[in-house]
């Protein structure tokens, strides 16, 4: 009874690792698409408000409603260097944004998830953002995708590694030693007859 719950546990413990870790993978894809698109959402809000604070400033200055990101800095730095600072920054993190947001995109879709986690260290401090917002707001979905069975197919690899691992360690599975040259497994199991 003991050897079958044994047997029984490896199986279980084999068993949820290896699904547990391919459906864990399979999320991977979803949660790059999620952050390219969180990525573009974020980029069009700075936008929409370097547009408007530029609208302000023209309309208070009187200036061509057409002037660009570098000519109203320029233009604001002598006035009001504080407002033109704040703006310069926000030109710089939708920047940051619109090349994340390209570099991601540049990548087919099996190299997307690697792009996102490669965002982590090296992008900056508003990318980090965006990435921590598609973390907290991805909701677990399974994509039938060449990119989702592919992390789900190494998911499964990797589980059933672990699992195995864990099994060995765990001495679940006792492998009974090599036969020793000059005997036969027969002669190992009878004992012998002799007076």
């Amino acid at each position: 009874m003991r050897r079958f719950l044994g047997r029984w546990l490896s199986d279980f413990l084999r068993l949820g690792l290896g699904l547990g870790l391919a459906i864990g993978a399979m999320q991977l894809p979803a949660l790059a698409a999620s952050y390219g698109t969180a990525l573009l959402q974020v980029a069009e809000g700075a936008r929409r408000d370097i547009d408007q604070r530029k609208q302000v400033a023209g309309q208070f200055y009187r200036w061509d409603g057409t002037l660009t990101d570098g000519a109203a800095i320029d233009a604001l730095r002598g006035p009001e260097p504080a407002n033109a600072e704040g703006l310069a920054g926000s030109v710089r993190r939708e920047q940051q944004l619109r090349e994340a947001e390209a570099r991601l995109r540049a990548r087919p879709a099996l190299l997307r998830p690697v792009q996102a986690a490669w965002d982590w260290p090296s992008g900056g401090d508003e990318v980090r953002a965006v990435l921590r917002l598609a973390l907290d707001t991805h909701v677990p979905q399974v994509v039938l995708s060449l990119a989702g069975a592919t992390y789900g197919l190494a998911g499964l690899l990797l589980g059933l590694l672990v699992a195995n691992l864990l099994v060995a360690v765990g001495g679940r599975e006792r492998v009974p030693p090599p036969p020793r040259p000059g005997r036969s497994v027969a002669d190992r199991r009878t004992p012998s007859l002799r007076a």
